[in-house]
């Protein structure tokens, strides 16, 4: 059972949720999963995820557009995101960020720094953290974030998989460091999960991802907000502490990075 968890990452207005999604987002209560975070992935997902936050307490979101669908952004639609953030169940401007995996060319790369930049801004101005999605981009990211005068509690790093002195960087601008099942499929030497076993449990959060990035040795096509306790399990292991002790320092970072969610 997992206790008082919160899933700050998740897709449930993802097509692979049509069958099933309101029996698991109900079902998740009595799996101790109090609440979930939905992030944005293209412009029409902000409007879904709007429509899910009104159907169900326990479901939050951040409103922006993944950097990989930053192309059909425009001003009108940006205004529509910029509303959107206004709103007391937004909790947060993303996700939003920089992904270099698929379209390395210069014209993408200066159109997800111009959407990157302008998200960062919102949420300085309406004093919300940030999602920021960050693949093979560590370097611009965090020169990008050091041009800004953020706030105080300035968001988290969505499914980090950088290095330690990559985490420390982020660290010490005050972001949270989103931890999924990702890590549990790669070798206990490799960089990401050097990192994982060193950086400070007060700067962590849990998260699924979900549909996406299944824990190793979970079966099915999708994950699900189910999945934090084994996710809290394999952690706990590879950090050599207890799943208590996991569980009990995260709720609080997640209280003081979401405290609406707890009704703060």
């Amino acid at each position: 059972m997992i206790e008082s968890m919160v899933d700050t990452h998740a897709h449930y207005v993802h097509k692979r949720f049509d069958s099933g999604r309101e029996e698991i987002l109900r079902e998740l209560v009595d799996e101790g999963v109090i609440a979930v975070i939905e992030g944005a992935i293209d412009f029409a997902s902000n409007q879904k995820m709007k429509l899910l936050c009104d159907k169900y307490s326990n479901v939050f979101m951040a409103a922006g557009c993944h950097p990989n669908c930053v192309e059909e952004m425009d001003e009108e639609k940006y205004q529509e995101i910029v509303e959107l953030v206004k709103c007391d169940k937004v909790l947060a401007v993303g996700e939003t960020g920089l992904d270099y995996t698929r379209d390395k060319s210069e014209e993408q790369i200066c159109m997800q720094k111009e959407w990157f930049r302008k998200f960062i801004a919102l949420a300085i101005e309406t004093k919300k953290p940030l999602v920021i999605h960050c693949r093979e981009a560590y370097e611009d990211t965090i020169n990008i974030l050091r041009e800004y005068k953020l706030i105080e509690c300035p968001g988290v790093i969505h499914c980090f998989s950088g290095s330690l002195e990559q985490a420390r960087n982020l660290m010490n601008m005050g972001f949270y460091l989103g931890v999924n099942g990702m890590f549990t499929k790669i070798d206990e030497d490799a960089e990401l999960c050097m990192a994982l076993k060193s950086i400070p449990l007060e700067k962590v959060v849990l998260e699924t991802d979900s549909p996406y990035l299944i824990p190793e040795g979970v079966g099915g096509k999708r994950n699900t907000s189910k999945n934090l306790n084994v996710i809290v399990e394999k952690f706990a292991e590879l950090r050599g502490e207890s799943p208590e002790h996991i569980r009990e320092v995260v709720i609080k970072n997640t209280k003081r990075l979401y405290p609406a969610v707890f009704g703060g």
